[in-house]
């Protein structure tokens, strides 16, 4: 599992009280009882966490599992590190 997955298992077995170890990509929501108002929650921990933010067009809603979530946010990480890399001054 990467950084970025177990950081976001933690981040949602703390937001729905439950283990860690019981998500996993394949989980869905309704796996792990995760109701709308906690997928909120979740989403504004997660963008807290990873220093982004989470377009409906990015994850919406209509996530199906938890691995799309990793899946969304290591793109936008990855996008970031580019962006942070790309206006950065170089060193002379």
């Amino acid at each position: 599992m990467s950084d970025v997955a177990e950081r976001i298992s933690a981040i949602i077995a703390k937001e729905v009280s439950i283990d860690p170890s019981e998500v996993k990509p394949e989980s869905t929501l309704e796996d792990l009882k995760i109701e709308s108002i906690d997928l909120v929650q979740i989403m504004f921990a997660i963008e807290e966490e990873f220093d982004i933010y989470l377009a409906e067009a990015d994850v919406g809603f209509d996530v199906e599992n938890v691995g799309q979530v990793v899946d969304a946010v290591e793109q936008l990480v990855a996008a970031k590190g580019s962006q942070d890399t790309a206006s950065s001054p170089a060193e002379t």
